[in-house]
């Protein structure tokens, strides 16, 4: 079984499989988007001609694997597929990721205010009330 460990911004796999069956397994971690102060960790197998299905992965018990269970999660579907590699990404490994981690899940944390001015369509800031359409 081949484990490929994506960097944390790169694009997600078009897919992988044999004989160019176009199907792949991804664990993916990533920032909850209801709840940007925690992570998520999913299990998606797409392609194939098959809608991408993705899924929590629990325990019998109900609670959620942690990463490194749900990397042996993804590795067992991928042998149910009959597939022989699993993608891994987190998406929270990043340096910036990391510093909003560290700051509890503050996506604000060491930003700038943001200048977006831009004189030729009249825009002067980064709060739409500045702009003049």
């Amino acid at each position: 079984m081949e484990i490929i460990t994506l960097e944390p911004h790169d694009a997600l796999p078009e897919g992988s499989g044999p004989e160019g069956s176009g199907r792949s397994v991804l664990v993916l971690r990533r920032f909850d988007e209801d709840a940007p102060r925690d992570t998520v960790i999913e299990l998606r197998l797409t392609g194939g001609g098959i809608r991408a299905e993705s899924a929590r992965p629990t325990h019998p018990n109900g609670t959620y694997l942690q990463w490194e269970q749900a990397i042996e999660a993804g590795k067992a579907v991928a042998v149910s597929e009959k597939l022989d590699r699993v993608y891994v990404l987190d998406r929270t490994a990043g340096a910036r990721e990391q510093d909003i981690l560290q700051h509890g899940g503050d996506h604000s944390v060491h930003m700038e205010t943001l200048q977006d001015t831009d004189p030729e369509d009249g825009v002067t800031g980064s709060d739409m009330r500045d702009r003049h359409i």
